[in-house]
């Protein structure tokens, strides 16, 4: 194949490290997007969660009638 191309078997085994490396490297940056995205997602998801526990606490409050709180009168 090197000589078809032109070149030492030398060269083009360099270009193929070079090749591979930049691969690896394109799937680490990938890979640590990917994982800063699932963190914020996690984080969104647990805010979400944590709303809609005040909410249901909130129906539940609504639901039951004012409170029958000797300092409220």
């Amino acid at each position: 194949m090197a000589k078809e191309l032109g070149i030492t078997g030398t060269q083009l085994k360099t270009w193929r490290l070079e090749i591979e490396a930049f691969g690896s490297m394109e799937a680490k940056r990938r890979q640590k997007a990917d994982a800063a995205e699932l963190e914020r997602l996690r984080k969104e998801n647990k805010r979400l969660a944590e709303e809609s526990e005040i909410l249901q606490i909130g129906e539940q409050a609504n639901a039951t009638g004012p409170s029958d709180c000797p300092n409220d009168e």
